[in-house]
């Protein structure tokens, strides 16, 4: 007897996203032979999950909590695992836009308050994405967890995604001196030195996260979704602000993040 599995969103978005990484570190000869094996291999362990997940039986644990934000991170090291030089250019690009906008200038006028609670949020965003599953399964008529995890990776999936081709450094990386001081930043630093990449995202990531968490809550009630939304602002004023990315890293996450809410969700 032949058996069929449904494959949910978020598992074909997966399948499709390491197949990709797979394909990508085999074809870029810049990439050291030790960083192409070990990209191919979490390629191919996260081609492994995905297939186990979807042939796995239907567990509320295992496929709303567990393997979707598995994948999200596995993914995230993969790609940065095809980062070979910075590109100056892009860098000089982007931080003349941020030289526009006068992002320095803004942060060092940042009140200390403020500055606290960007700095808590920029690491907040972790905590977001769980918050607004929790708000959809407790007052959403039909949670619909699979769209949620669609919507959330393959947003994620398409900023990470860009890594091997658009490849540069935080600004704070870049720059003299730290933006402002907080109680906050020494946690969120040591934070990425142990758990990201060590390179900038373009789309942010961390902008692109909070404002799907945010789009995915819109339909539950209009105060939710204004929290939501000053939320994940929060995420990326602090991002940018903080010099963790620059304004067009966010400008692109936050594009990212609607497109595919509004195709997805």
């Amino acid at each position: 007897m032949l058996t069929s599995y449904a494959i949910r969103g978020w598992e074909a978005a997966s399948l499709i996203s390491f197949a990709y990484a797979a394909v990508t570190a085999g074809c870029r000869r810049a990439v050291s032979s030790a960083a192409r094996g070990r990209a191919l291999g979490t390629s191919i362990a996260g081609l492994v999950i995905t297939i186990a997940s979807i042939l796995a039986p239907s567990r509320v644990v295992l496929h709303s909590w567990i393997v979707p934000p598995l994948l999200l991170f596995l993914f995230y090291w993969t790609t940065g695992l095809l980062f070979v030089a910075p590109m100056p250019r892009v860098e000089d690009v982007f931080m003349r836009i941020d030289r526009v906008l006068h992002i320095r200038r803004l942060s060092a006028r940042t009140p200390q308050w403020c500055v606290e609670i960007l700095e808590s949020s920029y690491a907040g965003v972790y905590g977001l994405i769980p918050v607004a599953l929790v708000l959809r399964l407790v007052l959403a008529p039909t949670p619909n967890t699979d769209r949620f995890w669609t919507v959330i990776l393959v947003t994620d999936f398409v900023c990470f995604g860009m890594l091997p081709w658009i490849q540069t450094r935080p600004p704070r990386a870049l720059e003299p001196d730290e933006p402002w001081q907080s109680s906050f930043r020494a946690l969120n630093l040591k934070v990425l030195g142990a758990a990201s990449v060590g390179v900038n995202t373009f789309p942010s990531g961390h902008a692109a996260e909070g404002l799907a968490a945010a789009l995915l809550v819109a339909s539950l009630s209009p105060a939710i979704f204004l929290v939501m939304v000053l939320a994940a602002l929060s995420v990326s004023a602090g991002a940018v602000f903080g010099r963790y990315h620059y304004a067009i890293d966010a400008f692109a996450g936050w594009l990212v993040a609607f497109t595919v809410w509004l195709l997805l969700g």
